[in-house]
């Protein structure tokens, strides 16, 4: 529940702290003094959309918390713990907003996304704005409220979901079909190519090894005779290493009378036997290069071949393995597609199947609360000045099913005895709408699993005993859940088990709003205000009293 909401310089609340009782908690005050601040405020720290005009002129930033009992809340522990965010003792939801517009959102202490602070504020409080009777007439609306009174999220996620699987499918499926509409001539080209390059077979490497052949032996006669030619230079009669032999012994033979030539001669002893090795490999290479026109011609025409296979594909020669491979893989895999499309129908036939079933099991549970909501309804139609007022949820086949199930929900209603039912739509007058959207709000309050409802200004368009019996209801709703009710009847905030009051005043130039926590006193005398005009007369005053005391006649009726 929530227990503690603070503010600072947020719209005309320069600082508020503000902490808040179990049970129905009566919140009042004149036109324009800042209640739907309050809503603004609670609504920045659940995640709504920031706005820099909120902020209040001069300051550099609006701050609120909101301070939240999650003792008995397994589900947003859970939540909290999964997110690592969970805290020891309460929970706290923060958000700044800065005058330039920036915002920073927190749950205990940790900043977070402000999409998270949406998430868990829906887990955490329900909001009924005055206005919602007018979305009331929509099916898609219809069909939430009773979703939301039947309470099967299990029924609607698993719906939702193999939905979707269901979809993705057929979109796989369309996909597949769209790729058969050319399947014939793709099949034609690919086979084509592929025997294009299963005639020819290149191999990894082929092409590199091939051309250093290819080069080798097409220059054979120069080869021979360039190593013909080293091979004299250095081995014939006045060659390298006849030279190189002379130089060694001159140097020797004086070595013993200059030792420091000792190094000169080991460096031509080492070129000396580098000229033998190198000669003896020229004399290979020379006697390994033959003269080959056959082999030649072959590598030729192997070259060739590979060459223009490349070029006809726009692919490097040494690509052309890789290429080939491609086209093998292709060719697979749609000679496969057909056996994959019957696999397809196969899958999209089970998960349609499973749809069904999920979508039969949520229709079966929304029979059974559209009867219950309809008889609840009824009755709180009739508690609410429409005695002979009768409500029913009907449900109807979809043309076109959806993640929602098949059901189409509509609400239909009487007000006046020996009248047909007819779609809520059509025959319900503003006020009379405003009175059925209020039992239906009710309704749905006793069975949301959200500890905190809050009610804005819900009894717009109803007074008189009809007001007594919301106040009732809402203290009757404030014995097992938190209930917060902005409202402009003094005969429904008598039934608070608490009543704040919302004010606005002027200092020194400036408008601050303000809220107080009433005594009894007090509120008898907010009550005389809300019920008297201008002046308030003791007679006034009395009356508040004795509303005050009737409201609260019954001692059962206390918050949790």
């Amino acid at each position: 529940m929530l227990q503690e909401l603070s503010i600072q310089n947020l719209a005309l609340i320069e600082k508020l702290q503000l902490s808040f009782n179990t049970g129905f908690s009566s919140l009042t005050g004149e036109t324009g003094a800042g209640k739907s601040i309050l809503l603004d405020a609670l609504g920045l720290a659940l995640g709504d959309r920031s706005d820099s005009s909120l902020v209040r002129h001069n300051t550099p930033r609006a701050d609120v918390t909101a301070t939240f009992d999650i003792t008995h809340l397994k589900p947003v522990q859970t939540w909290l713990a999964e997110q690592e965010l969970d805290d020891e003792g309460d929970c706290y939801l923060r958000r700044t907003v800065t005058a330039e517009g920036r915002s920073k959102a927190y749950i205990n202490g940790r900043p977070i996304p402000a999409s998270q602070l949406k998430t868990l504020g829906a887990m955490l409080i329900d909001i009924h704005g005055q206005h919602e009777h007018q979305s009331l007439l929509s099916n898609l609306k219809q069909l939430g409220l009773l979703d939301d009174y039947a309470v099967h999220p299990k029924l609607t996620k698993a719906c939702k979901q193999s939905y979707q699987a269901w979809l993705v499918l057929k979109k796989q499926y369309e996909t597949f079909l769209a790729n058969q509409a050319d399947f014939q001539s793709k099949l034609e080209l690919l086979t084509f190519q592929n025997s294009e390059f299963d005639e020819i077979q290149p191999v990894q490497n082929e092409f590199e090894d091939l051309s250093d052949e290819q080069s080798q032996l097409s220059h054979a006669n120069e080869i021979k005779q360039a190593c013909e030619t080293a091979y004299q230079a250095i081995e014939g009669d006045n060659g390298a290493v006849h030279t190189l032999n002379q130089a060694l012994h001159a140097l020797e033979s004086i070595i013993e009378f200059s030792p420091h030539l000792k190094g000169s001669a080991a460096q031509l002893n080492s070129a000396l036997i580098e000229a033998q090795e190198a000669a003896g490999e020229i004399q290979q290479q020379a006697n390994s290069t033959d003269l080959d026109p056959a082999q030649l011609s072959y590598l030729e025409e192997r070259l060739a071949l590979l060459f223009g296979l490349a070029k006809k594909y726009n692919v490097e020669p040494a690509k052309l393995v890789e290429k080939h491979q491609k086209l093998k893989t292709s060719l697979d895999n749609l000679s496969q597609s057909d056996a994959s499309l019957e696999s397809l129908k196969a899958e999209i036939e089970q998960a349609w199947s499973l749809y069904q079933n999920h979508s039969n099991s949520l229709s079966q549970s929304r029979q059974k609360a559209a009867k219950k909501l309809s008889k609840i309804v009824t009755e709180g139609m009739n508690t609410l000045g429409m005695p002979n007022g009768l409500f029913e949820v009907k449900l109807s086949h979809l043309d076109v099913p959806n993640a929602t199930g098949h059901d189409k929900t509509e609400f239909y209603v009487t007000a006046n005895k020996g009248q047909p039912l007819q779609p809520l739509a059509k025959v319900a007058s503003g006020g009379e709408l405003s009175r059925i959207s209020l039992a239906i709000q009710v309704a749905t309050a006793e069975v949301a699993s959200l500890p905190t409802l809050i009610f804005d200004e819900v009894d717009v368009g109803i007074g008189g005993g009809i007001a007594e019996v919301v106040g009732k209801k809402m203290q009757q709703l404030g014995s097992h859940k938190q209930i917060l009710s902005i409202t402009h009847l003094a005969q429904v905030a008598s039934h608070g088990h608490t009543h704040l009051r919302i004010e606005k005043q002027t200092k020194e130039g400036l408008t601050f709003t303000q809220v107080v926590a009433l005594e009894p006193q007090e509120r008898i005398e907010e009550l005389a205000r809300m019920m008297g005009g201008l002046t308030i007369t003791d007679q006034t005053r009395a009356l508040a009293e004795e509303m005050f005391q009737v409201a609260h006649a019954d001692e059962s009726i206390s918050p949790l």
